[in-house]
């Protein structure tokens, strides 16, 4: 949850409840995005 508000900040910009949670959907999938971009691929090393 501090990732998400540091990068996106701690406030919905929707009014509506469904609406809010198709924004923070969309939040957690950028922000999955972002971490997945930013690790290595990991492989298991052959001998």
């Amino acid at each position: 949850m501090f990732r998400l508000k540091t990068i996106f900040g701690g406030r919905l910009r929707r009014r509506a409840f469904n609406t809010q949670a198709v924004e923070l959907l969309l939040q957690c999938a950028a922000l999955n995005r972002m971490i997945h971009l930013g690790k290595p691929d990991s492989y298991k090393a052959e001998n």
